[in-house]
C-alpha cells in the first residue's frame, strides 16, 4: 500500500500532462459510519484530487448533489463540464474537472452512447438507462497544443452495447482529428472487446505503452476490500497513438484512512508528440 499521505504521482511538468479517471460511485442511503456513506467518502475524494493535482480528472457516477459538493469544495482551480445522462441534461453525470492555469476549453460537447448520439438521453442495444460521453476540445496553454479528452462510462449490463459504444467513441476521437485521451468506467476489463475495438481505431489503453508502472498491478473495484494483485482493470485512461505515456499507476490511497471510492483512481502521465496548435 503506499503512503496515504503522499501523492502516487508525484509533481508534472510541461509538455506533460496528469491525466485522472475515478468512479466517485453515486450516493445511495447508508448510516453515516458505511464505507459507502457519500457523507464519510466525500472529503477523501477531494483530498485524493487535490493531492495529486491531476491536469484533466475524468469522474463518473456523480449524481447532482454530488457534482455540486465536488465543485465547490474543489474550488477554482478546476473547470468543471458535467452532464447528466438525461434528456434535459439531468441525473447522473459523468464529465471532466479541468486545470484552468493549463487548460483552456475551446469546445463543450455531449452525445449519447446510441444510435443516435446527437439525441441526449436516446438509448441502444440493450441498457437499462442512457448512457454518454462528454468532451471538451481543449488547448494546452503551456504548449499551444490542442486535443481532445472525453469522458464516459460503459453500460454495466449489456456487452454489446460496451462494444458499440467503444465503437462510437472511436468515431468521435477520428472526427476530431486531434490527439485524444478517452477516460473511463469500461465496465469491462482491459483487453476486452471494447477495449480492443478502441485500439483498432487508434486509441490505446496507456497502461500498455506506459514507461513505468506506478505501484503494484492492482484491480480498479477494490469495493472498500484489499485490492487485489493481478486483479481486472475495468476503469482506464486510454490514448491515441501521438501520446507518449511516460508512467501509470492504478490509485489505492485511502486520504485519512477512507476509501474515496469503490473503484480505485487510474493515472496516466501523457506527453502529445504532435505539434498542432491552436489557430
Amino acid at each position: 500500500m503506499p503512503d496515504d499521505d503522499r501523492p502516487l504521482i508525484g509533481s508534472v511538468q510541461p509538455p506533460e500532462l496528469h491525466c485522472m479517471t475515478l468512479n466517485v460511485r453515486r450516493r445511495v442511503p447508508r448510516p453515516s459510519g458505511h464505507p459507502d456513506a457519500w457523507e464519510r467518502r466525500r472529503d477523501a475524494v477531494v483530498a485524493l484530487v487535490t493531492s495529486e493535482a491531476p491536469t484533466v480528472l475524468a469522474v463518473q457516477e456523480a449524481l447532482p448533489t454530488q457534482a455540486d459538493d465536488l465543485t465547490a469544495a474543489l474550488g477554482s482551480r478546476w473547470d468543471p463540464v458535467l452532464v447528466g445522462r438525461d434528456a434535459d441534461g439531468g441525473g447522473e453525470q459523468v464529465g471532466l474537472f479541468l486545470d484552468r492555469q493549463r487548460l483552456e476549453v475551446l469546445e463543450r460537447r455531449s452525445w449519447a452512447l446510441s444510435r443516435t448520439p446527437h439525441r441526449a438521453g436516446s438509448r441502444s442495444w440493450g441498457t437499462a438507462f442512457p448512457r454518454h460521453v462528454v468532451g471538451a476540445v481543449l488547448r494546452d496553454r503551456a504548449t499551444g497544443v490542442r486535443f481532445t479528452a472525453l469522458a464516459t462510462h460503459l453500460d454495466v449490463l449489456s456487452p454489446w452495447a460496451r462494444l458499440r459504444s467503444a465503437e462510437l467513441l472511436g468515431r468521435i476521437v477520428r472526427e476530431r482529428g486531434l490527439p485524444a485521451v478517452v477516460l473511463a468506467d469500461w465496465n469491462s476489463p482491459a483487453g476486452s472487446a471494447p477495449w480492443r475495438a478502441l485500439a483498432e481505431a487508434g486509441v490505446v489503453d496507456s497502461s500498455s505503452r506506459a514507461s513505468r508502472q506506478i505501484g503494484d498491478h492492482v484491480g480498479t473495484y477494490p469495493h472498500y476490500a484489499t485490492p487485489r494483485v493481478g486483479g481486472r482493470r475495468i476503469d482506464g485512461v486510454l490514448v491515441t497513438a501521438d501520446g507518449a505515456v511516460d508512467r501509470v499507476a492504478v490509485n489505492v490511497r485511502r486520504p485519512g484512512g477512507v476509501w474515496p471510492s469503490d473503484h480505485a483512481a487510474v493515472q496516466a502521465v501523457v506527453e502529445w508528440t504532435s505539434r498542432e496548435r491552436a489557430s
